[in-house]
Formats: C-alpha cells, sequence, structure tokens
C-alpha cells in the first residue's frame, strides 16, 4: 500500500512540475496550465486518501471497480472536451487571421500569385503585373 502511495505522489507532483516548467519555459497560458494542474491534482488526492474511492462506492452502494472505472472515464472525457475546446478555439483564430490576410491582400490589389512572385522585402512597385 506504501509503494503505491508513493507512486501517486511522485506522478502526481511530476505532473505539477512539468505544468510549472512548461508554463515558464514555453510561456503557456494559464488555461492550460491550469490543465495541467487539474490533471495531476486526483493522483495527488488519492495519495493522501487512498481509501476515498472506496469511502464513496461504500456510501454509493456501487463496487468498487465499477466506481474506479466511472472516475476514470469521467476524468477522461472531461479532459478530452477541454483538449476539444482549445482545438476549436484555436482553429477558429486561424480562419480569422487567414480571412484577414485574403482581405488585405485583395485591399492591395495582391493575387496569391502575385504575392509568390514577389521577393519579401521588395516594394509593392516592384510587383510583376
Amino acid at each position: 500500500m506504501m509503494v503505491a502511495r508513493i507512486i501517486l505522489i511522485l506522478f502526481g507532483a511530476t505532473v505539477l512540475i512539468a505544468a510549472v516548467r512548461r508554463l515558464r519555459t514555453y510561456r503557456l497560458k494559464e488555461r492550460h496550465m491550469l490543465l495541467f494542474t487539474i490533471t495531476g491534482l486526483p493522483f495527488l488526492v488519492l495519495a493522501v486518501w487512498p481509501t476515498g474511492v472506496g469511502w464513496i462506492a461504500q456510501k454509493l452502494r456501487i463496487e468498487y471497480y465499477t466506481v474506479s472505472i466511472l472516475c476514470v472515464a469521467a476524468f477522461l472525457i472531461l479532459m478530452v472536451f477541454e483538449l476539444l475546446t482549445i482545438v476549436s478555439l484555436q482553429d477558429r483564430k486561424i480562419s480569422t487571421l487567414a480571412q484577414i490576410v485574403g482581405i488585405m491582400m485583395e485591399k492591395h490589389g495582391m493575387s496569391d500569385r502575385d504575392a509568390a512572385d514577389t521577393p519579401p522585402g521588395a516594394p509593392a512597385d516592384d510587383r510583376k503585373s
């Protein structure tokens, strides 16, 4: 039982430390930092209170393994939804940016072909007609 507790503490602490390091190194947004923190917390809670799942199973009158599977499934579903939310937001930002670039190119009379033919740093008057 002590080995399991040590493994849970190490895993939870590793996830939390990795989250803090990535926040500092890669300048992650606080939202992503919170996601990593929330990911590590259940392991730390189980390390501190290893009979928690058993207590919940006893109160709900459900078998221990069923409660464990339900907890894992709920955790994974919440993580997938959070990650899909992040991907969806980034997709919208990329689409908006592409539309803005298209509008600006059209406003300046550039087509995709003109932009590809213009050398980088060349003034707008040097474009091919």
